[in-house]
């Protein structure tokens, strides 16, 4: 079975309109950013630790 083009056409438009919604209330770029913030802060939060990890280890030796 095919369907029209204009229900094709309906469907589509629907489709983007849904999406243009979801984009303007919800926008997924600035939490990917803000994750991403929160993971580098993450790291040299990690990579800090690990320093005085180590400088603790060499002052024993």
């Amino acid at each position: 079975m095919r369907e029209s083009a204009g229900r094709r056409l309906v469907f589509a438009m629907l489709l983007a309109l849904s999406a243009g919604v979801l984009v303007h209330f919800y926008n997924p770029m600035d939490h990917v950013r803000a994750d991403l913030r929160a993971d580098t802060g993450g790291v040299k939060f990690s990579l800090e630790i690990a320093a005085h990890a180590v400088e603790k280890v060499c002052e024993r030796i």
